[in-house]
């Protein structure tokens, strides 16, 4: 008997139903499904049907999986690898999991298999739709098709199967609706659709399933509220429909496990959620669920995994959660509750995860937890919580993980960690911790992460912090230790992140550190180490970011700097490093960010440092660098950041410079660069920091800098310049500072004269202004003369090029003619076409391309194609048309990809030219946005995949097809979508195929 009741909330989880324990928890296996590929039989009989059945599908797979089945090759079925027979020698199991079988059923006959109990076919690569004859395995007990390839719809045929117990469809690419038949197999226990591309509602008939124990859903598409029907499922134990966009909860019954999570479920967790008894498992996390967690879930007494994270509930933790006694996994991660973490906690003794960070909890941590000593995660980060760590933390033996970063918590690190000899993972960093590490920590040989930054830790780090030859990521920046750094640390080869920066430690590098192979972030800035720079960092192959500024290291940078292939950033900053930069570095092909400033270096900066085209950062400021500034820093165009202060360059700024099309910072002050400033850095539109003070340069600022409508700030100081500033907002707002002890500059910034008293006089205005005029009036009648040859000649050559045009026109048709088309001769496909179509009628109009009209032609069952018509009755735009049919086909004739419109055939007459299209069932990208309803299915996933679809295309045309294509009209009228709405690309009328030795087009060609 079932029992019903509404809530009065208006939450859309607001109708739960009072569930009663009925059978126990099962597992999801492989159904009644049989390994066995022999039975004994008592009497053999011949199925010759089901013989030539297998045999004849045999024949269709590919040869692989023909030598896999070698075995079948006689008249006796119950010999063949896969196959058992029953008692009368008929074929009753088909068991061919896992045998890496590729191909499709669209050649097994399924009428002659009506003995057939289970089909398993699992784990294979068979792909294509699943045949609606499947309907006919009369006797069909269990059938399992995951993990494959299968796409389109399920067929509703599937609903014949009257004798069906176990159905797994999982794991594939279906897609379209569950058919409503499927509520017609009364005998099912299991039903498995999950990870598919399953949209639409749950079907109603589901409810008819009065066997159904376990229903699998999740990760699809499917809408809609769960039917109310699913309530008369008694003996349901599981439903699984997380991951799809279900937007409510209906009547569900006797459910043990209930999984939700991943949907769009809003409002509030309903009351009545605590008559769920028999509830093993509640997991609603990453939805939106708000509001506080009712006491009533306090009755859920049977329940061992309770998820609530990811959505905004509120309030406080509520005390009749401790009455959840076997709850074993406790997780609010991530919602808004606050107030302190209720003492009665302790009661929870069988938890072995309590996760409740990123939440605004306060107080401090129960001195309680410490009795919940089956816990093996404890996360408290991110809250607001104060206090000390109980120092009997470590009476939690079976603790692994120990995270309670981004708090409030005080006081010295309890000794009594050092017990935990389990664990893995430690971080206590972001808080307010003082004093000294203990020694005890010498004692955690497991721990793999040990994160500690950003406290007010003192003392020296413990020796055999890596005794354990275990840890990956070691972290204590910004705290205050002092002395060497631990010995242990040079033979820790399992380090893939240190970070001990911010510190006052000391010692030699060369020696502290030795090669971890496994390295890729390392940060040892602003201590007090010294020394010479280590050539061992050059075995650390994978070694991507090296910070050692603030230092006192010495010595020249090592050559062998030159060979650390993946080294992405590199920081010596603020040392006393001396020597000259070596040729080397340009061998870092992926260095982003380059840092040597305040040190000793000399010489001249090497031009091979032009070679690093992805570096974004330079900066080689305040050194004793010499020489002209390398013209090769022009071929650096990712450069966002140049700073070349504080040095002894002499000659110009070279004028390449403005090249770096990107860079935002430019610095070349307190140098001694005596010339012009060069107008090419009025290139540099992104620039908004420009500092060239001290630098003796001379002449006039460009009157280009006019239009660098980025710069927020400027230093021109110091110098010789005269002249008239740009006008332009960093000059006419820069401060009297940054433009003082120049030559003659003028204009509208205080304490500097204006540009008009400074030896302009008026007569000279006016007579500057009649010549003006003068030589305006001569340049216009020019200009005339030579528009009116240019049109006069325009026209006598346009008159023969028509003439050309025209005869070339005819010669184009009559060498493309018609071509086959698939199986098709041109001659007959092209008279199918006109009769399918009617002629080219306006209902099987498609829509419009930028030079045909497309429509819709279905030639044959299952062969249906788009025809492009192009048709013109003007002259010129027939010329046009055509030269855009040539392209066209000229660019879909040899490219194959799978986001490219597929490209058939065409058809060419001096009347009518037509271009044959895969027909694309959901039309444009933009029908589809137009449409509301459309627009409503179009959702985010298959968004990113449509833009990833239009990318691939793109990609393959520009880097992968010889020589390279150019669409040069991609709008979203050109972008199709299929019946998945993967992207294809179409519409090649405009397209232009890329010369190697071709120049850049400059003309708009597409449509604006």
């Amino acid at each position: 008997m079932v029992t019903s009741f509404l809530l009065s909330t208006q939450s859309p989880l607001a109708v739960f139903f009072s569930l009663f324990l009925v059978g126990t928890i099962s597992f999801h296996g492989a159904g009644v499904s049989t390994s066995s590929t022999s039975f004994s039989t008592i009497h053999v009989t011949k199925n010759n049907d089901g013989v030539e059945a297998l045999l004849n599908w045999k024949s269709t797979l590919d040869n692989r999986s023909q030598s896999l089945l070698s075995s079948w090759h006689n008249d006796n079925p119950c010999s063949f690898i896969g196959v058992a027979c029953d008692d009368f020698g008929a074929i009753a199991h088909l068991n061919l999991s896992y045998l890496g079988l590729r191909g499709t059923l669209d050649g097994l006959d399924f009428s002659h298999l009506t003995s057939v109990v289970s089909f398993e076919l699992a784990n294979n690569s068979i792909y294509g739709f699943i045949p609606s004859s499947i309907g006919n395995l009369s006797k069909l007990n269990s059938l399992n098709l995951c993990v494959n390839e299968l796409s389109g719809d399920i067929p509703p045929s599937l609903g014949m199967l009257e004798s069906l117990h176990y159905l797994y469809l999982c794991t594939n690419n279906l897609s379209g609706h569950i058919p409503g038949e499927i509520g017609q197999l009364d005998f099912l226990l299991e039903l498995d659709f999950s990870i598919n591309k399953l949209t639409g509602p749950i079907p109603i008939s589901l409810g008819n399933l009065s066997s159904l124990i376990h229903l699998y859903l999740w990760k699809n598409q499917l809408s809609s509220p769960i039917p109310a029907s699913l309530g008369k499922l008694g003996n349901l134990t599981e439903l699984s429909i997380s991951r799809n966009n279900i937007s409510e909860i209906g009547r569900l019954t006797s459910l043990i496990e209930l999984d939700l999570s991943s949907n769009n479920l809003s409002g509030s967790i309903p009351n009545s959620i605590g008559n769920l008894k028999s509830l093993s498992i509640l997991s609603l996390f990453q939805n939106r669920l708000s509001g506080p967690i009712p006491s009533e879930i306090g009755r859920l007494t049977s329940l061992t995994k309770l998820d609530l994270s990811g959505n905004e509930v509120t309030g406080s933790i509520p005390r009749a959660i401790v009455n959840l006694t076997s709850l074993s996994i406790l997780s609010l991660f991530q919602n808004r509750l606050s107030g302190p973490i209720p003492s009665e906690i302790r009661r929870l003794t069988s938890l072995t995860v309590l996760d409740l960070s990123r939440n605004e909890l306060t107080g401090s941590i129960p001195r309680a937890i410490v009795n919940l000593t089956s816990l093996s995660h404890l996360y408290l980060c991110q809250n607001r919580l104060s206090g000390s760590i109980p120092s009997e933390i470590g009476r939690l033996l079976s603790l692994k993980k120990l995270i309670f970063w981004g708090n409030n918590l005080t006081g010295p690190i309890p000794a009594s960690i050092g017990s935990l000899a389990n664990l893995t993972r430690l971080n206590l960093s972001n808080n307010k911790f003082f004093g000294s590490l203990p020694s005890e920590f010498n004692k955690l040989t497991r721990l793999t992460f040990l994160e500690l930054y950003d406290n007010d830790l003192e003392g020296e780090v413990p020796e055999d912090v890596c005794l354990g030859r275990s840890l990956q990521n070691f972290s204590i920046s910004n705290n205050h230790f002092t002395g060497p750094i631990p010995t242990s640390l040079k033979n820790c080869s399992t380090l893939i992140r240190l970070r001990l920066d911010e510190n006052q430690l000391t010692g030699n590098i060369l020696d502290a550190f030795g090669i971890y192979p496994h390295l890729n972030y390392m940060d040892l800035s602003h201590n007090h180490l010294r020394g010479e720079l280590s050539w061992k960092w050059e075995r650390c192959r994978n070694l991507m970011s090296l910070r050692i500024s603030n230092n006192n290291l010495f010595g020249a940078i090592p050559v062998i700097f030159g060979r650390m292939a993946q080294l992405q950033l590199l920081d010596l900053s603020s040392n006393n490093l001396s020597g000259e930069i070596p040729r080397e570095m340009g061998n870092l092909s992926m260095l982003l960010e380059l840092d040597l400033s305040s040190n000793t270096i000399m010489g001249n900066v090497p031009i091979e440092i032009g070679l690093l085209s992805h570096l974004t950062h330079l900066n080689l400021a305040s050194n004793n660098l010499s020489g002209s500034i390398p013209v090769q820093l022009g071929s650096c165009k990712s450069l966002l950041s140049l700073n070349l202060s504080r040095n002894k360059f002499r000659r110009s700024i070279p004028s390449e410079i403005g090249n770096t099309q990107f860079l935002e910072i430019l610095d070349l002050s307190y140098n001694i660069l005596s010339e012009h400033i060069p107008g090419e850095l009025a290139i540099l539109r992104h620039l908004q920091i420009l500092n060239i003070s001290h630098t003796s340069l001379s002449g006039y600022i460009p009157h280009a800098f006019g239009y660098m409508l980025a710069l927020t700030s400027i230093d021109v100081s110091y110098n010789d310049l005269e002249g008239p500033l740009p006008n332009v907002k960093a000059f006419n707002e820069a401060p009297f500072e940054a433009i003082q002890h120049n030559k003659g500059l003028c204009g509208n910034v205080v304490h500097l004269p204006n540009c008009n008293s400074i030896g302009i006089k008026k007569h000279n205005q006016h007579v500057g202004a009649r010549i003006t005029i003068i030589l305006i009036i001569l340049l216009l009648g020019f200009l005339f003369l030579s528009c009116a040859s240019i049109v006069v000649v325009f026209v006598i050559v346009n008159h023969r090029r028509r003439r050309i045009m025209k005869r070339k026109n005819n010669e184009r048709v009559n060498d493309l003619d018609f071509m086959s088309i698939l199986s098709y001769d041109g001659k007959v496909f092209y008279d199918r076409i006109i009769e399918v179509t009617e002629g080219f009628d306006s209902k099987y109009y498609v829509g419009e391309g930028a030079y045909g009209i497309v429509y819709k032609a279905e030639v044959s069952e299952g062969q249906t194609f788009a025809i492009k018509q192009t048709l013109s009755s003007q002259e010129d735009v027939e010329i046009v048309d055509l030269v855009s049919f040539e392209r066209e086909i000229q660019a879909l004739t040899n490219i194959r990809h799978r986001n490219i419109v597929k490209f058939y055939g065409f058809y060419s007459h001096p009347q009518c030219c037509f271009l044959v299209y895969e027909y694309m069932e959901r039309g444009s990208l933009r029908t589809t946005l137009k449409d509301d309803q459309r627009a409503i299915e179009f959702q985010w996933d298959k968004r990113i995949s449509v833009v990833r679809g239009v990318a691939n295309a793109l990609s393959y045309m520009h880097h992968e097809c010889s020589p390279p294509l150019i669409h040069r009209d991609l709008t979203s009228n050109n972008i199709l979508l299929d019946c998945d709405y993967e992207a294809h690309v179409s519409d090649f009328g405009t397209a232009r195929l890329l010369r190697p030795d071709s120049s850049n087009w400059t003309a708009i060609a597409g449509t604006i």
